[in-house]
């Protein structure tokens, strides 16, 4: 693997294996399944456009027809798949599973910029639902400490998320 291709690896990696988990629901899975993905986006690299869009293309449908293929061999991957049957349904989900993967990894980019306590605090509140009380509790703060940190967090992702994110920052921050 040359130098380019680790970082177009290393670029995808988190997504991807969330992406994964998210069918498989089994970590070793996931991770196994975006490592034979990317190997096969090497095999065929010269078959792939080189835009953008369409390498995670490949990638993301490698993984689902991976899991499909799986799901012939794992008891385990077919009780899911059977709940989940290749329907446009299915279809609907999938594509709301590559939504949800490039929108965790765009919060997780935006929340690195955050101060330790910022962060910590958003990621128990949001990613964790837990109560402004019961981080006051745990962290032994005030609350408004809690909703001062919340805010500030969700100030700093309305001004660095991409664009294209936004709408979905406002419903899942609704949400909450």
């Amino acid at each position: 693997m040359n130098f380019e291709d680790r970082i177009e690896f290393n670029k995808h990696y988190k997504v991807l294996c969330y992406f994964a988990w998210e069918m498989v629901k089994d970590t070793e899975v996931a991770e196994d399944l975006v490592q034979d993905a990317f190997i096969a986006y090497l095999d065929n690299k010269h078959k792939v456009s080189i835009q953008p869009a369409a390498v995670r293309s490949f990638l993301y449908s490698t993984i689902r027809n991976a899991v499909y293929n799986q799901s012939r061999k794992s008891k385990t991957i077919q009780k899911y798949l059977d709940r989940q049957y290749a329907t446009e349904a299915d279809d609907t989900d999938y594509e709301h599973k590559i939504i949800r993967a490039e929108f965790m990894s765009e919060i997780a980019r935006v929340m690195e910029g955050l101060p330790d306590s910022c962060q910590h605090i958003f990621k128990l509140s949001y990613l964790d639902g837990f109560s402004n009380q019961e981080i006051a509790e745990k962290l032994e703060i005030s609350i408004n400490t809690i909703k001062t940190q919340k805010q500030r967090a969700l100030r700093v992702l309305r001004q660095k998320i991409h664009p294209e994110f936004f709408f979905l920052l406002v419903l899942w921050a609704l949400e909450f």
